[in-house]
């Protein structure tokens, strides 16, 4: 959903931004469709940047900072922007602020769409690049161990107990996923097999990748 209202919230900037390209080559049929369209879409438009900013505020540690700060520069912008066109009262004023929020709006939307791109393919690149090593448990030494894996999207932090050479138990003290909660489900297998690369659950693979590696550089934090 954060997606899709998120492309909404795109779709909406360009048809309000159109009307003054329509204006300024002097398209009057064209500019009065947009004129009249203008009102209910930037309503639309605050309303849907609203349920972005509640979809998206629980993953915002799985994003970069420039998403975040683009992002929050992009809310202000609209709200001031609001604000502004129902205070200021001398028309020139109005118009010279509408154009400078604007143009910072559609700044900012371009850096967050890129940085956001850039963010999504690194993730899938590291993901696709997880290989779990065959670890032999009976070099491991008694203990309670730790360990993470940061992919960028997913992230997990493990607490894995070996004793007698034997994974006794394991949890996640931290999971960071988007829709991959089911993924946890894996810990139970990798203690019934004995094993860390066991099959990833279906329909969570990156986030059952990232917790196996989790639980691998907890178990290799005590080999001898």
């Amino acid at each position: 959903m954060g997606i899709f209202s998120g492309v909404l919230c795109w779709i909406c900037f360009f048809l309000l931004s159109a009307k003054a390209i329509t204006a300024k080559l002097h398209f009057k049929n064209i500019d009065l469709i947009f004129f009249k369209i203008h009102k209910p879409v930037s309503l639309f438009c605050v309303i849907i940047c609203f349920v972005h900013i509640f979809y998206v505020v629980p993953i915002l540690k799985n994003r970069s900072l420039f998403v975040v700060i683009s992002g929050i520069t992009i809310a202000t912008s609209m709200f001031l922007l609001v604000c502004l066109c129902h205070t200021i009262k001398d028309q020139r004023k109005k118009l010279l602020w509408h154009r400078i929020l604007s143009v910072l709006m559609a700044v900012c939307i371009a850096g967050h769409f890129i940085t956001y791109i850039i963010d999504f393919n690194n993730y899938k690149q590291i993901v696709a690049n997880i290989e779990i090593s065959d670890i032999n448990l009976a070099n491991i030494k008694d203990g309670l161990y730790t360990g993470e894996y940061d992919a960028g999207y997913i992230y997990a932090r493990a607490e894995v107990e070996i004793k007698d050479g034997m994974i006794v138990s394991a949890s996640l003290l931290e999971h960071r996923n988007e829709r991959g909660k089911q993924a946890e489900n894996i810990i139970n297998n990798i203690i019934s097999e004995q094993k860390i690369d066991v099959d990833a659950i279906s329909g969570v693979t990156n986030s059952s990748n990232v917790i196996k590696k989790a639980i691998e550089t907890a178990i290799k934090n005590g080999q001898v």
